[in-house]
């Protein structure tokens, strides 16, 4: 069916060149994913009087646009200027704080194209809470952090606080900042770094990153805001700068088969596939060397509704650790994180908290299925498993022994299988400092892209 103007009394028919094009109204049927077959009631076309031919006008394309629109709760463009002129943004601005593409707006907006629901949805909550898009705006999505001006000063009282959260002597090893023992010094890197004009708006700052983000933390050792939003900031930075395909669930789920598979091989050897993998369904993956008092071993978060980002501190630095801590942020995009909103309060003890233990079965049971485990464990009630038996279920399962040890060790209550044999025996490896350091280099660049 062909699409014509519709702003000339006479109209002649393209088709058979000898009639002309008169207004009638027809069922027009049409079909889009999820919906196999559309039909919208009486659709103004013009039809040649001589052949038939049938096109659209103006009035019947704003008729079928219009009804689209509602049956995907798709927002209009009357809808996304609303947006735009409710917080008073450039489609740049609501580009940069949003996390969806500029050009994407800008055809959503002059009704181009539609957006999905979910986008949708995504905007009509902003729309509804301020506070929710005031949120979005100081995070100021998918920019760089740039210098801002600020007074060259020794910090006073209230900054000297702030800088002893900060463990600046980490931040300087792995080449963030300038290594320095002064003060004043730390206090410009600092500020320089995350652009912020003093200490104290710095301190605010990062106490913020701590929410909204569904963080594995370990609730027995000291913690500070500060640290942990710094944390957490850096890796959203090197996060921003990371190439991803628009996030999706189902992918993601789809893709932990094939993380599962990776998981007998040690972590820095297949690093980069593990990043690919993840990327594919629009999560980026990236490592930030733990602080002190930052107490967290990993942490996830919608960054956008199209992006997905998972933060490893490596914190342990051993195989299981890391499938352990990678399945358990998984756990909480596929479980409890629906939207860039969602929000996960602090808890006092992780055992405690419904979503980390629901967190932590999943990512037991992803690695180790849970009938075949029970189903080792009776065999073995009689006497402790030899390595030889550790050996065949890790085989088996098609996972690491180190992976298959720590499932055993916990449903038995206690250690059956001495780690301590097992390094010995190279069956519970370690990561050295170099590869701890080769792994958090891929994000280092995304921070420092001048760094070798």
């Amino acid at each position: 069916m062909k699409n014509q103007p519709t702003n000339q009394t006479e109209i002649p028919c393209f088709e058979c060149e000898s009639g002309h094009l008169h207004p009638i109204k027809k069922d027009y049927t049409t079909s889009l994913e999820g919906h196999p077959e559309i039909t919208i009631k009486s659709v103004p076309m013009l039809c040649c009087d001589q052949c038939g031919d049938v096109v659209l006008g103006d009035e019947g394309n704003r008729k079928i646009e219009t009804q689209l629109r509602k049956l995907t709760h798709s927002l209009s463009p009357e809808d996304w200027q609303d947006f735009l002129d409710t917080y008073e943004l450039t489609q740049r601005e609501a580009s940069d704080i949003t996390g969806l593409g500029e050009k994407n707006i800008s055809r959503w907006l002059t009704g181009k194209a539609r957006a999905s629901e979910s986008i949708s949805n995504y905007i009509r909550l902003l729309i509804a809470e301020p506070v929710a898009f005031e949120t979005l705006k100081q995070r100021r999505f998918g920019v760089k952090t740039h210098t801002v001006p600020f007074t060259d000063k020794q910090p006073d009282v209230e900054e000297k606080k702030i800088l002893e959260a900060i463990d600046y002597t980490k931040l300087a090893q792995i080449g963030l900042v300038e290594t320095t023992r002064s003060p004043k010094s730390r206090r410009t890197e600092l500020c320089q770094f995350t652009g912020h004009g003093n200490l104290v708006e710095f301190g605010q700052a990062m106490e913020t990153y701590c929410l909204g983000q569904a963080a594995y933390k370990d609730t027995n050792q000291t913690f500070s805001t500060i640290s942990g939003g710094l944390w957490i900031k850096i890796g959203e930075m090197a996060a921003h700068q990371t190439k991803v395909a628009p996030y999706d669930r189902k992918k993601l789920s789809d893709a932990t088969d094939d993380l599962r598979e990776m998981t007998q091989e040690e972590p820095h050897e297949v690093f980069k596939d593990i990043k690919e993998r993840l990327a594919e369904a629009g999560v980026a993956l990236v490592v930030v060397p733990i602080f002190k008092r930052s107490a967290y071993r990993g942490c996830t978060r919608l960054l956008s509704p199209t992006k997905a980002m998972i933060i490893h501190g490596l914190k342990f630095k051993n195989t299981a650790e890391f499938w352990k801590v990678l399945f358990h942020e998984i756990a909480h995009l596929l479980l409890h994180i629906e939207t860039p909103d969602d929000v996960f309060a602090e808890y006092v003890d992780r055992q405690e908290d419904t979503r980390e233990r629901e967190a932590d079965e999943w990512a037991d049971k992803a690695l180790i299925y849970s009938e075949d485990l029970l189903q080792f464990m009776v065999r073995h009630r009689e006497r402790n498993p030899t390595l030889y038996d550790l050996l065949r279920f890790a085989q088996d399962m098609k996972v690491h022994p180190a992976i298959a040890a720590e499932a055993i060790n916990r449903k038995a209550g206690k250690e059956i299988l001495s780690y301590a044999h097992l390094r010995n025996q190279g069956l519970f490896p370690t990561l050295s400092q170099n590869e701890v350091d080769a792994m958090w280099r891929y994000s280092r660049e995304k921070i420092v892209p001048s760094s070798n």
